[in-house]
Protein backbone atom coordinates (compact mmCIF):
# COMPACT_ATOMS: atom_id res chain seq x y z
CA UNK A 1 0.00 0.00 0.00
CA UNK A 2 1.08 3.61 -0.79
CA UNK A 3 1.43 6.44 1.44
CA UNK A 4 -0.48 9.15 -0.25
CA UNK A 5 1.56 12.16 -0.29
CA UNK A 6 -0.66 14.47 -1.66
CA UNK A 7 -1.14 17.80 0.67
CA UNK A 8 -4.15 20.21 1.02
CA UNK A 9 -4.30 23.89 2.50
CA UNK A 10 -7.80 24.90 4.45
CA UNK A 11 -8.83 28.07 2.80
CA UNK A 12 -10.63 30.19 5.10
CA UNK A 13 -13.87 32.09 3.32
CA UNK A 14 -14.93 35.92 5.53
CA UNK A 15 -17.68 37.81 4.20
CA UNK A 16 -17.12 41.08 5.25
CA UNK A 17 -19.19 44.09 4.28
CA UNK A 18 -20.71 41.68 1.61
CA UNK A 19 -17.17 41.26 0.38
CA UNK A 20 -15.49 37.78 0.57
CA UNK A 21 -12.19 37.56 1.23
CA UNK A 22 -9.82 34.47 1.37
CA UNK A 23 -6.86 32.93 2.97
CA UNK A 24 -5.28 30.17 4.17
CA UNK A 25 -5.77 28.71 7.58
CA UNK A 26 -2.46 29.26 9.89
CA UNK A 27 -0.87 29.13 6.47
CA UNK A 28 -0.14 25.18 6.98
CA UNK A 29 -0.79 22.36 4.51
CA UNK A 30 -1.61 18.68 5.60
CA UNK A 31 -2.43 15.42 4.89
CA UNK A 32 -6.12 14.56 3.44
CA UNK A 33 -7.29 12.72 6.80
CA UNK A 34 -5.73 15.60 8.84
CA UNK A 35 -6.70 18.58 6.63
CA UNK A 36 -10.27 16.94 7.06
CA UNK A 37 -10.71 16.41 10.54
CA UNK A 38 -9.53 20.27 11.08
CA UNK A 39 -11.79 21.86 8.55
CA UNK A 40 -14.38 19.88 10.23
CA UNK A 41 -13.65 20.90 14.02
CA UNK A 42 -13.00 24.58 12.30
CA UNK A 43 -17.08 24.62 11.24
CA UNK A 44 -18.07 22.74 14.02
CA UNK A 45 -16.75 25.67 16.39
CA UNK A 46 -17.27 28.34 14.12
CA UNK A 47 -20.61 30.40 15.68
CA UNK A 48 -21.12 33.12 12.66
CA UNK A 49 -21.66 30.47 9.98
CA UNK A 50 -23.07 33.37 7.09
CA UNK A 51 -19.94 34.65 7.65
CA UNK A 52 -17.26 32.08 7.72
CA UNK A 53 -16.87 29.05 5.78
CA UNK A 54 -13.98 26.82 4.79
CA UNK A 55 -12.82 24.85 1.53
CA UNK A 56 -9.83 22.10 0.81
CA UNK A 57 -7.81 23.02 -1.50
CA UNK A 58 -5.22 20.47 -2.69
CA UNK A 59 -1.60 22.06 -3.30
CA UNK A 60 -0.07 21.25 -6.28
CA UNK A 61 3.88 21.37 -6.85
CA UNK A 62 3.97 20.41 -10.63
CA UNK A 63 5.18 23.85 -11.46
CA UNK A 64 8.29 24.18 -9.08
CA UNK A 65 9.40 20.15 -9.18
CA UNK A 66 9.99 20.50 -12.70
CA UNK A 67 13.83 21.46 -13.65
CA UNK A 68 14.18 24.67 -15.51
CA UNK A 69 15.49 24.03 -19.29
CA UNK A 70 17.40 26.93 -20.42
CA UNK A 71 17.71 28.15 -24.09
CA UNK A 72 20.76 28.54 -25.63
CA UNK A 73 20.26 32.09 -25.63
CA UNK A 74 21.01 31.78 -21.83
CA UNK A 75 23.61 29.20 -22.04
CA UNK A 76 25.78 32.08 -24.17
CA UNK A 77 28.83 32.28 -23.16
CA UNK A 78 29.14 35.97 -23.34
CA UNK A 79 26.35 36.71 -20.94
CA UNK A 80 28.27 35.37 -18.34
CA UNK A 81 30.39 38.73 -17.65
CA UNK A 82 28.96 41.29 -15.85
CA UNK A 83 28.22 44.85 -17.58
CA UNK A 84 29.57 46.73 -14.32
Amino acid sequence: MTKDKRQFMIIEKEIFLGTPKYSIHKSMMYDLTTAIKKMLALDTLVEDRERYSYHLQEVSFSEVQEPLILTDEVKNSDQEELPF
